[in-house]
């Protein structure tokens, strides 16, 4: 219920503030495991992300944000849970995995932290790709632009899904991780304009 008149007033709020467009949204499958990879240029990106969505979208989020208790309050209700950033945290995976077996949708910024100076260039982290690996969910991309200008038009524009059953002869987790990784941020990248 709260998650709801949070994201009503959330989308209401960023109509009115700018423009709010969503491409590609038949892109995402209506039920079913699925795992939102997405860039990371602002603290709005969560809330832009989940606005432009249907589903419920479940995120990972870093822990010294719950920290503030009115603001983990927003976090959980929005559907976040934290994870120690630089950390193999064990009990986020194990819960990124449950939200998954049990046939959610979660959001990761697969940069692992706001990108401030490059939007252009994505650098990713192995966490989405681990958590494709051992889920077996099909990855989309989705690439957020302008959500760092408040009161720029926003553009939320999906890709088609991806499925990396074909890397499984890689030689080992941490090339099959970069590879992964490597095709996101190409991915992503590639639902980019070229003047955003």
């Amino acid at each position: 219920m709260l998650y709801t008149i949070f994201k009503i007033l959330f989308k209401t709020f960023f109509l009115l503030t700018s423009r709010f467009e969503v491409i590609g949204h038949a892109n995402i499958p209506v039920s079913g495991p699925v795992i939102l990879a997405a860039n990371h240029v602002s603290n709005w990106d969560p809330l832009v992300l989940g606005c432009a969505v249907k589903r419920r979208v479940h995120f990972i989020a870093k822990m010294e944000l719950f920290k503030f208790p009115l603001l983990g309050l927003l976090l959980r209700a929005w559907g976040a849970f934290p994870v120690r950033r630089g950390h193999g945290d064990r009990e986020a995976i194990v819960k990124s995995l449950e939200i998954l077996k049990e046939g959610k949708m979660l959001g990761i910024f697969i940069e692992g932290g706001r990108n401030k100076t490059n939007p252009g260039r994505i650098q990713a982290q192995p966490g989405a790709a681990m958590l494709a690996t051992h889920s077996g969910a099909p990855v989309i991309p989705v690439a957020l632009i302008n959500t760092d200008h408040l009161f720029k038009k926003k553009q939320v524009v999906i890709g088609a899904p991806l499925t990396f059953g074909d890397l499984s002869g890689t030689a080992s987790k941490k090339e099959l991780y970069q590879q992964i990784s490597q095709q996101l941020a190409t991915a992503i990248t590639g639902l980019r304009p070229e003047k955003a």
